[in-house]
């Protein structure tokens, strides 16, 4: 890869992800939240985002925690994230390093993410009815020592001696390549984005899908029950 072009992806990251991405949302849009209803069944909600078609994400689902719809980024427009409840958004600069980035703001349907831990499974699910799925391998939390800087260095709260450059939690994260990454914000006191929550899932291969499904199957009865 051109130096160039990593140089030039880095910089839309910083702006978008350390600035534009994360604003503090309006108090009526975070408020408007409520509580979700019951969370539907794989199928159901893979029936309620189709559009057939095949290469646009449309939902993500993750059994008993959360089953939303996915919406894209406006052309041009890389620090877009939906503020409407209940949504979230795909991060369009993180398919040039062959991963998929899913975008939201913790007051909103970012909140899900901390709800997630290692071996969670995640399905993503697209317009024709298709699925993905993944496993969660990594949460990472970081400390954005100053989080409205596109200069920030960032902390690792699980290393706390050392320091990132936006370069380094960028090549840990999205860099890495073939992977789902979920990000947002960490709130601390009155500060909405003291921080930043990374949660990366690794696909499922193909011998573990049966196990997968069965997962998924026997905690759609549950809730079904």
């Amino acid at each position: 890869m051109k130096p160039f072009f990593l140089k030039s992806t880095l910089v839309i990251f910083t702006l978008a992800l350390l600035l534009g991405v994360f604003s503090p949302v309006n108090s009526a849009a975070a408020q408007s939240n409520g509580n979700r209803s019951a969370i539907p069944t794989l199928s159901e909600f893979s029936a309620s985002v189709h559009n057939s078609n095949s290469t646009q994400l449309t939902g993500i689902y993750v059994a008993g925690v959360m089953a939303l719809p996915v919406v894209q980024q406006p052309a041009g427009q890389a620090g877009f994230v939906s503020t409407i409840p209940e949504t979230i958004t795909q991060f369009a600069a993180a398919s040039r390093y062959n991963s998929t980035g899913l975008l939201a703001h913790n007051t909103l349907a970012g909140r899900y993410f901390s709800n997630l831990s290692n071996g969670s499974i995640i399905t993503l699910v697209y317009g024709d009815g298709h699925t993905q799925y993944f496993r969660v391998s990594e949460v990472k939390q970081f400390q954005a020592l100053s989080p409205t800087s596109i200069y920030s260095q960032f902390i690792n709260l699980a290393q706390p001696g050392i320091t990132l450059t936006s370069t380094d939690l960028f090549r840990q994260t999205y860099g890495r390549g073939n992977v789902l990454v979920l990000q947002t914000c960490i709130a601390n006191g009155n500060d909405a984005s003291w921080g930043r929550l990374f949660v990366i899932a690794e696909p499922v291969n193909y011998f573990s899908k049966q196990q997968v499904m069965h997962q998924l199957h026997k905690v759609d009865a549950v809730l079904e029950f």
